[in-house]
């Protein structure tokens, strides 16, 4: 017996026709400047919508006007593979404020041992970041092929390193959340 099959139904126009082509040409078409002046300040004002728009982009996390840096899929997975974790570079620069806090003690064993502590933290912060990098290096290159995977390491490891509410683009998975 054939069992009943269900059909969804497809996605309806896009609610307005499609406009001629002279129409559509004319409003793509913007007026070219006549002196090098008037087309330098054009191409600065282009680039400083550009701009505004990718700074508002790492802002708010629309993947469509991120930076080149920051954009495409790889990038995408390797920032929720990095904030998905705990990393030392989270509290690195509030362990940093303790230290100094520590250093205007008068002991010198007190001042001695907050600087070893900042000095092993430091070195932790490097291997756990490196560490978190490499895994997120390997993520992507299961996901998406050894191609995508060749700058990950380094974009993962900086991302790593700063504080989860300093990084930009901001952080769209919660820690110990599956990516």
């Amino acid at each position: 017996m054939l069992a009943a099959v269900e059909e969804t139904p497809l996605p309806a126009g896009k609610g307005r026709p499609t406009p001629k082509r002279s129409d559509a040409r004319k409003r793509r078409r913007v007026s070219t400047p006549t002196n090098r002046k008037d087309a330098a300040a054009l191409r600065r004002q282009k680039l400083r919508e550009e701009r505004q728009l990718q700074r508002q982009a790492l802002s708010t996390g629309d993947e469509r006007h991120l930076p080149a840096r920051d954009a495409g899929p790889a990038k995408r997975l390797a920032r929720d593979y990095v904030d998905s974790r705990f990393t030392l570079g989270q509290v690195f620069f509030g362990m940093i404020a303790v230290v100094i806090a520590l250093s205007f003690i008068p002991n010198a064993a007190v001042r001695g041992l907050a600087n070893l502590l900042v000095l092993v933290m430091f070195f932790g912060v490097i291997i756990d970041s490196a560490r978190v990098g490499k895994a997120a290096r390997r993520e992507v290159a299961e996901r998406y092929g050894e191609k995508e995977s060749g700058n990950i390491m380094g974009y993962a490891l900086m991302r790593a390193m700063q504080p989860r509410r300093m990084r930009r683009p901001p952080a769209r998975v919660k820690r110990g959340e599956k990516i």
